[in-house]
Formats: C-alpha cells, structure tokens, sequence
C-alpha cells in the first residue's frame, strides 16, 4: 500500500483569517480504514478538500499518491435507471462503447489507435465484467437486486447512499474518501454499511456513529483541540485511551498545583528572612556573617523558584486537548402529571396509502421513549400528529390542556434569517441561549451571521438549544443528532441521563438509544 505524507502543513482561510492547520505532519497508509473524528469546525471538510485537491496548503507539503474518489457526489443522469446511475458513476462505459463503435467503422491507423486507448481504459475499469460486478456489489451492501432496475430517483434516500458508495468502490485505483454516509440511513441501514465497509480495503471515514466507527474501522485520525493525533485501533479504543490520559494528566495537574504552592510559600518566606537580616547588619563583626547566612538562603530561594518555573512550564504541557466544561442543563418545566400522553388506535393514510395503522402508545413523566422502525414507517408522520400539524387521521391522541410540548425537527425550524430576530421574536434571552451553543462546541459570532451561512451541524445545534432553555414537560425530538459531533453527542447523552427530561425521541445511532431509551417502541 502507499502512504499519504503530510510534512509541516499549514492551512488558513483568507477572508476572513481563520487558521485551521499549523505545521501539521503525519503518515496515513492508504490499506488503513481510518475514520476521522473532531468536533464541528475543527477542518474535518479541509482536511478532506485538501486530500482531494480541491484546496491548496498555505505552507509546509501533501503528497497524495492516489486520486480520490469521493462522498457524496451527485450523480449525473438520476432520472435513469439505478444500475445506469451505478455503472456511469463507476467510470463512462456507456460513452467508451459507443466511441469504439464509432472507430471500428472507420478502422484507418489513426482511428484504430485511439480505440486501442479506449479498449485499454474500458479493460483497465473491469468493463467486460462490470455488469456482473454491479450485480455482486448491489447484494454486498444489503440492497435487493431489483432495485437496480427501478428509476435512480425513486429510491429512497438511505439506498441512494448505499448504491452510490458501491459505485465508488467498484473504481479501481482510487482512494475513498467518505464523508458522513449516514445521513440518510436508518439504524438498520447503517448496520449494514458497517459490514460493507469491514470487508474493504482502505479508505478515511467521516462520521459521528460511534458504533459504525468501531465496526469497520483500524485507525483513528482525531482533530483535537490543539493538536492532531493517530492511534492505531477503532473509535473505542481512542476514546478509552483519551480518556486514560486525560485522568493521569488531571492527576499530575493537581500534583503540581500543590507542589507549586508549597514552593511559593516555602521561596516566600526565605525572602522575607534573607531581607530582613539584610537590614539588621549593623555592626562590621556581623556583617559578613549575617549577610553570608542571607545570601544562602536568597540563593535556596532561586532555586525553589526555578523548580516552579519548571512545573509551571510542565503544567502547560497538560490538559492541552481538554474542552471547556460548562454547563448544560434543562429548563425545568415544574411539576408535571404522571400520565403525559396517550395515543389510541391511531391511523393515518395519505393518498390512500397507509402510513400508521391502529397505532397506540403512552408516555409518562420520566419516560425517554425511542421510537424505532424503517425510513417510511410513519415515525415524523406521528410526531407531525401529535404536534397538530396532521389532522386527517382516526383514532385519537389525547395530553393535559397545560402541557408544555416541544419538538426538536429533523430539518431545522430556523433555516432563515438572523437566529437574533429568530430568539426575539420567540422570547428567548441571547445571552443564555449564546451560552448553551458555546457548550455544544457551537462558538463565535453566531448571532451576527446570517442563518444561510450556517453549516448543518450548526443549524441542528441552534434547534436543539431551544429544547434546552425553553421549559417542557414533553419533548419530542425528531433524529436530534444528524450531523452532531460525536463530543456534542456524548454531551447531550450526559445532560439526558443527569436531569432525565420526558423524552420521546426518533434517532437511528444505537449507541444512544441503547445509553438513553428507558423504552423503546417499534414501528
């Protein structure tokens, strides 16, 4: 395998000047299937643009010994049919057939020239074979077979993703790089993209699943605070081994907190001594003892404070990657009852087709309640119904007239505008609610920019905020976690499981619904 060498790079963006790499070095194997990892904004995206060249280094060097390929890309003729889509996304079969035809109606020396280039391509990208290829790919990544035969644009969003990252990897020569694949997949769709993924060879892997991560993953590039670091092994193993360093360097921190104490105390008191037997040499018989006692303890004061100044400088060494820790916490709503909402014999149907079918469920005060199922099996269409804005349905969905009932959306309510005029115009203090989105790793001037310019993760953190300084008896969270960091997860599973909010809530990572579902409800 070959390696992709990153010697003293740096990287900032211009307008305005935002430094995000500074005399990076590191090796990556390209038979290695790394994932990388950091919080939102910490150059995951220009680490990716600069391996696919789409972005230069202001300094230092990048060799890439591969050309990349890409995800997601767009394919170009959606509108046909999915193996269509699949093959011309693998390489242009269809334009190379119809070019070689050409040539061989006119074979004269130039024209049987050319379509000797081409047949070399066409045999280098497995053409003869490709088709039976697609056909074994397809099944690989879970996908039935006659999905090949149906229109690109009439699969769902989960098997467009998995369709195309079949593509990319039937391209021969390439290096993939994937960035957040699991957008649009289910938890069951991401289950089966991380054995895909386990049986292949090297590629770098975007995303924030922490249990797809540690399914088919070797190495861990991970964007800290101040540095960056690879360690051999899954996310899990990063993670356990973070935080091992993190406790012993918070234990040495706190050593030498009091042993540089100690020391200012002890270099403190010599001083006082040494001065002030300095002014007690009165007499010429003393002088030269007293003043020689002085001076010795003067330079055993020295000494103590160079022994500070070297532990100031080692605990400067510490706790370098280490996030602020503030607060985060939920409003709380006051009392609630005990019964919080009741569904009974549900159905709605749209176009006369069924989408929830005598459908029923409680939720009561304390519950964090996950609702699981298949994209399409009516999970937003309930959440939509119990929210009001359904209202063609049978059966009925029945909470106290003074509930207080908040929804966390899967597309984000402000998307917008200014998020100032947004908090406004809701009756929420900036102040705070700046505060909240600076816990969640969402910092900077914010408030000032408009909602447009907002990268995704961006904007699915301002929705969650409002979940957490508007009080609520009931939250309805709709996949809360699409395009969160994995420290931003971690997070929100820490407040969740502290303060233990009524929660119903639709989310396809496992891992947190495995930490936080008191009960799960399938659909």
């Amino acid at each position: 395998m070959s390696t992709i060498t990153l010697k003293n790079l740096s990287f900032h963006h211009s307008d305005p000047f935002v430094s995000v790499f500074k005399e990076l070095s590191l090796q990556i194997d390209t038979g290695w299937k790394t994932a990388l990892t950091g919080r939102n904004g910490r150059g995951k995206t220009t680490l990716l643009n600069l391996l696919r060249g789409l972005l230069e280094p202001t300094q230092g060097h990048l060799e890439m010994p591969l050309t990349t390929a890409f995800f997601p890309f767009q394919p170009h003729d959606p509108l046909a049919t999915t193996f269509t889509v699949v093959k011309e996304s693998i390489a242009p079969f269809r334009q190379w057939e119809q070019q070689m035809q050409t040539l061989l109606e006119k074979p004269d020396q130039e024209n049987l020239s050319q379509y000797a280039t081409l047949a070399d391509d066409y045999e280098l990208q497995r053409g003869y074979e490709i088709d039976a290829l697609i056909h074994r790919e397809i099944a690989a990544i879970g996908l039935p077979e006659k999905l090949l035969k149906q229109p690109f644009a009439q699969l769902s969003g989960g098997e467009q993703t998995r369709a195309l990252i079949a593509a990319l990897f039937l391209q021969e020569g390439r290096f993939l790089l994937l960035d957040e694949p699991t957008d649009h997949l289910d938890m069951w769709g991401r289950e089966q993209l991380g054995e895909y993924l386990a049986d292949k060879p090297g590629f770098i892997l975007v995303s924030h699943d922490r249990q797809l991560l540690n399914r088919c993953t070797d190495h861990v590039l991970a964007i800290n605070l101040n540095d960056v670091e690879l360690l051999q092994g899954n996310y899990a193993t990063w993670k356990q081994e973070a935080d091992r360093r993190l406790a012993t360097e918070q234990q040495r921190d706190e050593k030498l907190k009091r042993e540089i104490r100690k020391l200012k105390i002890a270099a403190g008191k010599r001083r006082v001594w040494s001065g002030r037997k300095e002014k007690e040499k009165t007499g010429a018989g003393d002088k030269g003892f007293i003043g020689h006692c002085a001076a010795k303890v003067m330079k055993r004061a020295l000494v103590i404070e160079n022994r500070i100044d070297a532990g100031i400088k080692e605990k400067q060494t510490l706790l370098q990657n280490v996030e602020k820790k503030r607060d985060l916490r939920f409003s709380s709503p006051g009392r609630s009852p005990e019964l919080l909402l009741t569904v009974d014999k549900l159905s709605i149907s749209f176009d006369g087709r069924a989408v929830i079918s005598d459908f029923s469920m409680e939720v009561h005060r304390g519950e964090r309640v996950a609702l699981l199922g298949r994209n399409g099996s009516g999970k937003t269409t309930l959440f939509n119904a119990i929210s009001g804005t359904v209202t063609t349905r049978e059966g009925s969905i029945r909470f106290p007239a003074y509930l207080g009932l908040l929804r966390a959306f899967q597309q984000p309510l402000w998307q917008v505008g200014l998020l100032r005029q947004h908090l406004k115009a809701a009756g929420i203090e900036e102040t705070r609610f700046r505060q909240i989105l600076a816990v969640l790793g969402a910092e900077g001037v914010l408030c000032d920019r408009p909602l447009e310019t907002f990268s995704q993760g961006e904007l699915k953190k301002v929705d969650l905020c409002r979940s957490f300084i508007s009080p609520a008896h009931l939250l309805l969270w709709d996949e809360p976690l699409n395009y969160i960091d994995v420290m931003s997860r971690e997070q929100i599973e820490e407040v969740v499981l502290e303060f233990e909010p009524t929660l119903l809530f639709i989310e396809h990572d496992r891992e947190f619904v495995e930490r936080v579902a008191t009960r799960v409800v399938e659909m």
